[in-house]
């Protein structure tokens, strides 16, 4: 890859693979770059059908690809990773390996994104396996990250160890100065859990990189007291889709209760208790934290929620050019 020299952050978009429209993607790139005040630094390749893309564009600074192949989660990975299978996805990967993008977004498969950005970008040195990362929120607005959500089935001890490092070294490259590493586990006593979380344990404990805090149980995940969580991407991704489902519940159960009392003013105090569970029930947006990194990488990959809407995937380019702000794949580099 070729380094990136310029203040000028640029992204491709993979614009097909998402369950919404190439329309959708584009614009909520888009609203991304104006979100972030940083329009003007914000340079995107999109990738997908030309005739579709081009006429969203009023700015001439962005740049449109015609691939207009989707990487379907049928399609034969060898194939993929030979470029037999010439898709969307595949022409954005290319684009950061070779140095003419400085990140990648796409709603696509995610077994597919990872084995081409692996494949085409290649993993930083001495990084073992990427691992997909994503940021939550706390309580008391506090937030953390947790790795990995389900790039690798079944770890050692010691990669759980390289992705507390990676996990860590992220965080600080967001600006937390010493963040609280916990290891996901079904107990917090020193002796539960399988062997590899417990050995991990062991490391994680004597690595005076690391502020290790011990185990963390599920149910205490949005407690905040850990900055960054840790577990192999078989018990990662349950814990992540066991919290989108309980979250997703308490969405609808607030959208309920405020659709059946809908024109009863008295029912919610003529408005007061409207407002609050208004808030309530938007903080449990799933798109407000749509996007998920593949730390690791010799680039920036932004996995993004197939079924995120403009304002999901404009999360997720948010969450690429940030990473690009912050300089975060030097400091992991620099954290393994």
């Amino acid at each position: 890859m070729l380094k990136h020299v310029s203040n000028v952050r640029r992204i491709a978009i993979d614009t097909l693979g998402a369950d919404q429209s190439a329309n959708a993607l584009v614009r909520g790139a888009l609203d991304a770059a104006t979100a972030d005040n940083g329009a003007d630094s914000a340079r995107f390749t999109f990738f997908g059908e030309a005739r579709t893309i081009a006429p969203l564009l009023a700015e001439s600074r962005h740049d449109v690809v015609h691939s207009p192949r989707s990487a379907r989660v049928d399609d034969p990975l060898r194939g993929s990773l030979r470029g037999e299978v010439q898709s969307s996805m595949r022409a954005a990967i290319a684009a950061l390996a070779a140095g003419r993008v400085d990140a990648v977004v796409s709603a696509g498969s995610t077994g597919t994104l990872l084995a081409l950005s692996r494949h085409l970008v290649g993993t930083l040195p001495g990084v073992r396996r990427p691992a997909i990362v994503k940021g939550f929120g706390a309580q008391a607005g506090r937030r953390f990250s947790m790795l990995d959500l389900g790039a690798n089935i079944g770890v050692a001890a010691a990669q759980l160890h390289q992705f507390a490092l990676m996990g860590s070294a992220a965080a600080q490259s967001e600006g937390l100065v010493s963040p609280a590493v916990a290891l996901l586990n079904i107990g917090s006593e020193v002796r539960k859990g399988p062997a590899p979380v417990r050995a991990a344990a062991t490391l994680l404990a004597g690595d005076d990189r690391l502020r290790y805090r011990g185990f963390v149980e599920p149910d205490k995940l949005f407690l905040g007291e850990a900055d960054v969580v840790v577990a192999d991407g078989f018990a990662g991704n349950i814990a992540l889709k066991a919290a989108e489902g309980a979250l997703g519940m308490a969405r609808y159960l607030l959208g309920r209760e405020l659709a059946s009392a809908q024109g009863d003013s008295a029912a919610l105090g003529n408005g007061v208790l409207r407002r609050p569970l208004e808030r309530i029930r938007d903080a449990y947006n799933p798109q407000l934290y749509n996007g998920a990194q593949l730390l690791g990488l010799a680039g920036v990959v932004v996995k993004s929620h197939g079924s995120a809407d403009r304002q999901g995937f404009g999360c997720a380019v948010a969450q690429a050019m940030s990473a690009l702000s912050t300089a975060m794949i030097a400091k992991v580099a620099a954290g393994v």
